[in-house]
């Protein structure tokens, strides 16, 4: 492949007509790459209708869009009205990613319609994953004022909020301001009324940008009824994060690879090398979400301030990378969806029932046989079997203990023994709604905000996200295996569905009226969770990155309203794992017993041995 430019000084903005000049560029390349290019260039102009730069504390556009009034002579033909449509003209990032910490957004009102508007105005300003309105998003902050608006007049308004981190990853996220909230005042369009802003918060770089972007689009999934499950969100955050990492560390070779052992072009950008390769593996995984990654590839070539040759340099290096990763793990037996035959007996998990939730889906039946990211083998890792079987005093016990401690409410039979704060901890690590960014994703999003808090490098990033969703991944195979090897049904089977009246043991008591807190559960056997192995495998590589007893504060999308403070990463794994017994979902053994140990080792064993140093 041969690229050539003949500008020499063309920066920032200016790649917008580096790119439009088909003399200056010249690519003798076939297949994806081209195509690629070709998108940028279109991508670009679509841009440069509306450009805005994104700086640690502000976000201005450079370009007002331009506000046609309608003439007189079509005023005529109106019936007059107002009609209201918003701009958000700059904003005031916190200066942090804490919670809580103060923000400022100015919104610029404009009428445009034919009469004054007059009465009560409402904005409301929001945090979100996207630019819809919906339960998933937080509500920042609420301004009411009385205009009265001419047509053709502006008014800006100020609105100062305080950080609701718990509802994004900091690496990309929206912020909404929806004018005329209340409806309050009539307009010829009713539906003009909602303005956004794609930004990122302080201290972020790319790697992050697009660590966020694929949560973003994972949540988005879940939204429109395509649900990420933890084994192919697992695999794919491992595979963009990898592609990322071999990107990135080819410019300076000084770890060691995951596939590919190359160095990176001379002059090439290595944060366009990041965009390519993430965008080439999000892009091919999760196809339905292409508009959402083609909105972070505009923000971030026009961030990235190299010139245009070294862009798209690393943009197709990247991308050449991404494929690697591809073809690496085309093969890998994430699509065996080969029918089971379930084994004979009472104490074996099925699917829901036709009429359940989740009827007939059993998720993830051979994910314990694809191939692993990093470990050598499965059975290096597995856990050591299941030792609470009915009959034994174990069984009996942790039955028990899920019945009073993770039922939904109380009911004749059962009295919920759990406390506000078991409560708490259930909720807040929970993501089992498809609408969130799964319990991998937590792990992701909580991992973001400490790399922003210790400034990491971009190199530092890259091998961070890859060393823990590698682990996330290798982990979730671990798991799945030993959770289709054993069959555990789920503490609900035995309570409410009536192995309990029968199993012969006298400590455990059936209760058909008894829920799981989180219910339903999700469809695939109890032994071992997946929550839990994720809880020990990011403990495991965060422990390794930045030491023991480091404490911080974790959010949650499930509670955007509190945080949770921890004194080192396992005990966050630990919450994590003992939120699913507070839950109803599973037994002690398959958590913290047997579960968090294991990914702790793999994520251990992940740190360790790949992406080392290099000696030189």
């Amino acid at each position: 492949m041969a690229i050539g430019l003949n500008s020499n000084s063309l920066y920032g903005l200016d790649l917008f007509n580096g790119l439009l000049r088909e003399d200056n560029l010249t690519i003798h390349q076939t297949g994806n790459a081209s195509q690629t290019v070709q998108t940028i260039k279109d991508l670009i102009v679509l841009a440069s209708q509306s450009v805005v730069t994104i700086s640690q504390g502000n976000v201005t556009p450079q370009h007002s869009s331009n506000i046609n009034i309608p003439s007189q002579s079509n005023s005529n033909k109106l019936r007059p009205k107002a009609d209201l449509v918003g701009q958000i003209s700059s904003i005031g990032i916190p200066d942090t990613i804490e919670f809580g910490d103060d923000g400022t957004v100015k919104v610029t009102v404009t009428n445009r319609g034919n009469a004054t508007a007059k009465g009560p105005l409402s904005i409301k300003l929001y945090i979100s994953t996207d630019g819809d309105i919906d339960v998933n998003d937080g509500l920042l902050t609420t301004l009411v004022k009385n205009i009265n608006l001419k047509p053709g007049k502006s008014q800006t308004f100020t609105l100062n909020y305080q950080n609701l981190t718990g509802v994004v990853a900091p690496g990309a996220y929206k912020i909404i301001a929806q004018i005329d909230s209340e409806n309050a005042i009539a307009e010829r369009n009713e539906n003009n009324n909602i303005v956004t802003k794609h930004i990122s918060a302080p201290g972020t770089d790319v790697a992050i940008d697009w660590n966020a972007t694929a949560l973003n689009a994972i949540q988005a999934e879940g939204e429109a009824g395509r649900g990420v499950p933890p084994t192919e969100g697992s695999r794919l955050l491992a595979m963009v994060s990898a592609a990322v990492y071999d990107a990135v560390n080819a410019f300076e070779r000084t770890h060691t690879s995951y596939s590919f052992d190359g160095f990176a072009p001379v002059g090439a950008s290595v944060q366009a090398a990041v965009v390519g390769a993430a965008y080439r593996v999000l892009t091919e995984l999760l196809p339905q979400q292409t508009a959402l990654f083609n909105e972070q590839l505009l923000r971030s070539i026009f961030e990235i301030k190299d010139n245009p040759f070294s862009e798209i340099s690393g943009f197709l290096f990247g991308s050449s990378v991404g494929e690697e990763i591809l073809s690496l793990r085309q093969n890998d037996g994430w699509d065996n969806d080969t029918p089971i035959v379930y084994p004979s007996g009472d104490y074996v998990w099925h699917p829901a029932a036709a009429g359940e939730p989740n009827a007939g889906v059993a998720v993830g039946t051979h994910w314990g046989k694809v191939t692993p990211f990093a470990i050598n083998s499965v059975a290096d890792f597995a856990p050591d079997g299941l030792d609470g079987l009915p009959g034994t005093q174990q069984y009996a016990d942790e039955i028990e203990e899920v019945r009073l401690l993770g039922g939904k409410q109380n009911t004749n039979v059962t009295t919920i023994a759990r406390n506000a704060d078991q409560t708490e901890i259930a909720v807040f690590w929970a993501y089992d709604r498809a609408d969130t960014f799964r319990p991998y994703g937590q792990l992701n999003q909580i991992a973001e905000e400490v790399a922003i808090r210790e400034g990491n490098t971009l190199s530092e990033n890259a091998r961070l996200f890859a060393q823990l969703n590698i682990a996330l991944a290798d982990a979730a195979i671990v798991a799945w295996n030993a959770k289709y090897k054993t069959m555990q049904p789920r503490p609900d089977d035995v309570i409410a569905e009536g192995f309990a009246a029968k199993d012969g043991m006298p400590g455990t008591i059936a209760d058909s009226d008894w829920e799981p807190l989180l219910g339903p559960t999700p469809p695939f056997p109890d032994y071992i969770s997946g929550h839990s192995s994720f809880g020990g495998a990011f403990a495991g590589v965060m422990t390794n990155f930045f030491g023991e007893d480091y404490g911080f504060t974790a959010v949650s999308q499930e509670l955007i309203h509190t945080t949770r403070h921890y004194d080192s990463f396992y005990d966050a794994a630990y919450d994590d794992a003992i939120s699913r017994v507070y839950g109803g979902i599973h037994v002690r053994e398959a958590t913290i017993t047997d579960a968090l140990p294991m990914g702790w080792a793999v994520g251990n064993f992940v740190a360790e041995n790949l992406f080392v140093p290099i000696d030189n």
